[in-house]
């Protein structure tokens, strides 16, 4: 623009000059602009997997009739993946159960495209906008991406139910007429329904990276996998299932409810394995301290009954998690739990005063027999003495190893069923299998064990537990314990069941 600023009247005359260094230049013809293309939009799925999953041009095409969808799923690689893969299952499995039915993918779409253009076009327009070709194609390029969309999200609550991802999509045909919509159903939808079960079973376990992005997405995921595990519990080893919560656990490693998946396998493993039970427990004793909330739930005390037959047991327990909680040692704390159910021998204490006070006391009595026995003309027999006590050691020794030199080791008491005193108050199964302690020189196999348990409807530890809690009162110790791969009976605790008491 040029603004006059001499303030005369007359107009200012301008004309246009060429240089004549430089030619005149004919104006080019117009033509159509075309934007250029910087790549600036997301790349749709096919084109981002076209190399990583090796995929076919029609694939591809496949993957590109619709703009890829955002959710936290299809953001996990493995999520996306799986997805992908079923869906491309599913298109050629689409198609060839359709033309059983003398229909066809594209002839559907096609149909659905026409349908939903007519019914547009038909609808008044407040506006007065009329429709031209641009319109039409971007119609129906809308309605092909929604179906192709759709399939792909059934495809993908397919993979969420199989990866144990609860939260589903919204799967319906939408963005168009609810009469098309309907037919799309019956015509398309029913198929897809039919087939994606069967192909469910193709569907790839998830790798760890994805198990723990979905752990952490999903905080109770890890619910289903233990009821799963649990499921074999009765039928698989106790190390198998062990093994397996670990796994979980690691798998859960960023989840907030970690803890929670320990004290439910402690609960669970109570009936088959005690100490794993305990290990278990620990476990969650130690992230639950290291979580933002501590909750130091107790076992229920029917788990705990059934964990500590005897009450010096559970104290033995409680001794090991308070340390834990002092240092945070979870591996010393599950290094100790055999000496939960370690038998403790009763320690007995001499008083090194009193056995002299007696030798000095009984000295002349065992002079005096020592002469009666050397005077007896008829005897062949050496000469006994009672020999001088031999010196103690201060610490305390364990009764079991006390023996006095002139005392020949008492004969095993093979009593039968029936034999033993009242006072204990033992069931017929508990004196029976006593009694079999007793024929076998008081050692029995576990194997042996658990055979007469079953004969006799019982679980063994169940059975030896009883047994341990009936007499322990009386024998303030446990009358069977287990060593290794067999189970003992001391001989002096036995010969007291058949003592009156």
């Amino acid at each position: 623009m040029i603004i006059d600023v001499t303030g005369q009247d007359v107009p200012l005359r301008f004309q246009v000059t060429v240089s004549v260094t430089e030619p005149v230049r004919s104006p080019a013809p117009a033509t159509s602009y075309t934007p250029p293309d910087y790549g600036y939009d997301m790349p749709k799925l096919g084109k981002q997997y076209r190399k990583k999953l090796d995929l076919t041009p029609q694939q591809v095409e496949w993957l590109d009739k619709f703009w890829p969808p955002h959710n936290v799923f299809i953001e996990l690689k493995g999520g996306c993946v799986a997805t992908i893969q079923l869906y491309l299952q599913a298109l050629p499995a689409l198609e060839t159960a359709m033309q059983r039915k003398g229909a066809s993918l594209a002839a559907v779409v096609a149909q659905t495209q026409e349908e939903s253009l007519r019914l547009r076009k038909t609808t008044p327009n407040p506006y007065g906008y009329s429709w031209n070709e641009y319109d039409e194609g971007y119609q129906r390029d809308q309605i092909e991406a929604t179906i192709y969309s759709t399939i792909f999200r059934r495809c993908e609550n397919v993979v969420r139910e199989a990866y144990g991802h609860k939260r589903k999509l919204a799967a319906e045909f939408t963005g168009m007429d609810g009469a098309l919509a309907a037919g799309l159903e019956m015509e398309l939808g029913q198929f897809l329904d039919a087939l994606l079960p069967s192909l469910a079973a193709t569907i790839s376990a998830p790798d760890e990276a994805t198990e723990l992005a979905l752990n952490l997405q999903n905080v109770t995921r890890w619910k289903q996998q233990l009821e799963q595990l649990a499921a074999h519990l009765s039928t698989t080893t106790a190390e198998a299932f062990a093994e397996g919560v670990q796994q979980l656990g690691q798998r859960n490693a960023r989840n907030p409810a970690l803890e929670n998946i320990f004290f439910e396998a402690s609960k669970l493993m109570a009936r088959f394995d005690r100490e794993a039970a305990l290990r278990f427990y620990l476990q969650y004793v130690y992230h639950d301290l290291n979580s933002v909330t501590i909750n130091n739930k107790p076992l229920a005390k029917t788990i705990q009954k059934s964990l500590f037959p005897q009450p010096d047991q559970l104290q033995r327990f409680e001794a090991i998690i308070n340390q834990l909680v002092q240092d945070k040692n979870l591996p010393q704390a599950l290094s100790q739990v055999p000496t939960v159910y370690a038998r403790q021998r009763r320690k007995i204490e001499l008083d090194l005063g009193a056995i002299r006070a007696v030798q000095h006391q009984h000295a002349g009595t065992v002079e005096l027999l020592n002469e009666y026995l050397q005077d007896e003309p008829e005897t062949t027999a050496a000469p006994v003495s009672i020999p001088p006590l031999a010196p103690f050691v201060s610490e305390a020794l364990p009764e079991e190893e006390i023996q006095l030199a002139v005392l020949a080791p008492a004969p095993v008491v093979t009593t039968t069923s029936g034999a033993f005193a009242a006072a204990w108050a033992l069931t017929a199964t508990q004196e029976a299998l006593l009694a079999r302690f007793a024929a076998q020189e008081l050692t029995l196999p576990q194997a042996e064990v658990e055979a007469f348990a079953r004969q006799h409807g019982a679980l063994r530890n169940q059975l030896i537990d009883s047994i341990n809690e009936q007499c322990y009162e009386r024998l303030d110790d446990v009358l069977i314990e287990e060593d290794g791969d067999t189970y003992t009976i001391y001989e002096s605790y036995y010969q007291q069941l058949a003592t009156p008491c």
